[in-house]
């Protein structure tokens, strides 16, 4: 199901996240804390390799990368830049753990039109990918998440129901080929509908 490649990028991350939530050392904490960007990062991930089973597509998770800078055909970097492995590290150091950004992964995708024609979608459209196959397969990343967070509030796990939320948060955001792009374009209602649940749910973390 997962690729050697992606593997070895949901590993990077997942150091990454470790030292972002840990940063600066706090004097006394939970030692089960180093398990939620294990759970947070494999949820979404395996959450969204179900449901593109369902949309008929196959996609592969990789680090953010940053190759459009402007509106204009020549406004692209020759090769993309890894942002998602400098961002949040950086963001991180220079506000002093203050601001934590858990803007990491994005995912590719690949028709599997043997699938559709197999299940009679009908329409000619279908045959081929379109954006709500996956603006849908990103939502189904973020629900996952927020049952994650609810979870960890039934089990008194505050840490992985709080950063379940700021990892979702950070990422509805609609830039580059994030998740939150994605689901803006291909299910606006779908991403409407998550930014209200997780201002909710923030709100009750905070209160």
């Amino acid at each position: 199901m997962l690729t050697k490649k992606e593997l070895v990028w949901m590993i990077i991350v997942i150091i990454i996240m470790e030292f972002i939530i840990l940063f600066p050392l706090p004097e006394k904490m939970n030692i089960l804390i180093i398990l939620v960007p294990i759970i947070i990062i494999f949820t979404s991930v395996f959450a969204k390799k179900i449901a593109s089973g369902f949309f008929n597509i196959k996609i592969e998770h990789k680090i953010w990368e940053f190759q459009r800078y402007g509106f204009y055909r020549r406004s692209i970097l020759k090769k993309p830049f890894p942002i998602g492995l400098i961002f949040a590290i950086l963001l991180s150091i220079i506000s002093l753990g203050m601001i934590r950004s858990f803007l990491f992964l994005q995912f590719e995708s690949e028709n599997i039109p043997e699938k559709r024609i197999l299940k009679k979608r009908g329409l000619k459209r279908k045959l081929e990918i379109n954006d709500s196959d996956l603006g849908l397969t990103a939502a189904w990343g973020f629900y996952s998440l927020l049952v994650l967070a609810l979870i960890g509030s039934i089990i008194k796990f505050p840490d992985l129901a709080r950063y379940s939320i700021f990892y979702g948060i950070w990422n509805l955001l609609p830039v580059g080929q994030l998740d939150g792009t994605k689901l803006f374009f291909g299910s606006l209602f779908n991403w409407i509908m998550l930014v209200v649940f997780y201002i909710i749910a923030l709100l009750i973390i905070f209160i």
